[in-house]
């Protein structure tokens, strides 16, 4: 790795749902960009692949499985990564199912309950126990992956819109109370994903902007892989970022030339 790329080192990034998906990309981008990395998710076994290849790439990182919906077990996660490195720079809220996929009045209440605990309640968890390391060291970058779906109809994943909704709004509004601390806090609607894609193709057909451009762009072999999200992520990371908080970006939404710079 050269240098000048390595616009993270020195920073101490913790990842959830780092197993796969956005999470492990996520995780695999911070390390080639010198970050040392606290990753969690459930699945131990596919954690620990990500951890190899960041090693791989020379970087430390340090495994936590647990529910990010768990309070004393996300309580452990931060206590865990600030007695193995000291600090927490990044936080980055990737962990989300997308739920049952059903009318509303089909619909399982407790699986519909667990969308919102996974995608909201662990994301204010995350930040709840976090941010008090980043406010006394006055530096951080909050990242919570999101989804236009907080903005338009989807219909048969109520619940996960809901719930994207939520981060969105939650995210917006913690920036404001950051800002005194020069902490930034931004929101990415991620694409790419293509096993939530056909999810929300298999639940049915139904009005709404969300499931038929996502239909559109799926026929039409629009599949975008999950790195072509990085850019923003590693941009909303890093110092470049230090005037953007209280954002809810798309993840192709940013000049090259910006989220590149560095």
């Amino acid at each position: 790795m050269q240098a000048e790329n390595l616009i993270l080192a020195g920073r101490v990034a913790l990842v959830t749902g780092a197993a796969g998906g956005i999470g492990s990309a996520c995780a695999l981008t911070y390390a080639r960009a010198g970050a040392t990395l606290a990753l969690v998710d459930l699945d131990r076994e596919r954690l620990d692949e990500v951890i190899a290849q960041v090693q791989t790439l020379g970087q430390e990182a340090l495994p936590l499985d647990a529910d990010v919906c768990d309070d004393q077990a996300v309580k452990r996660v931060i206590e865990q990564t600030i007695a193995r490195f000291g600090k927490v720079d990044i936080l980055v809220n990737t962990a989300g199912i997308q739920g049952p996929g059903a009318p509303v009045w089909e619909v399982d209440p407790k699986a519909w309950r667990r969308t919102v605990e996974v995608n909201l309640w662990g994301t204010f968890l995350l930040c709840h126990e976090v941010l008090p390391t980043m406010i006394k060291n006055r530096y951080g970058r909050v990242i919570n992956v999101s989804s236009g779906a907080g903005d338009h109809p989807m219909p048969f994943f109520s619940g996960y819109a809901a719930s994207k909704a939520a981060v969105s709004h939650f995210t917006r509004t913690i920036a404001e109370e950051l800002r005194p601390y020069g902490i930034t806090a931004n929101a990415i609607g991620v694409r790419g994903v293509t096993r939530m894609w056909r999810d929300v193709l298999e639940a049915g057909s139904g009005g709404g902007t969300t499931t038929e451009t996502i239909r559109a762009q799926y026929n039409a072999g629009m599949r975008p892989e999950v790195e072509e999200n990085m850019p923003v992520f590693l941009f909303l990371a890093s110092d470049n970022a230090k005037h953007v908080t209280g954002q809810y970006l798309e993840a192709n939404s940013l000049p090259l030339y910006l989220v590149k710079k560095g």
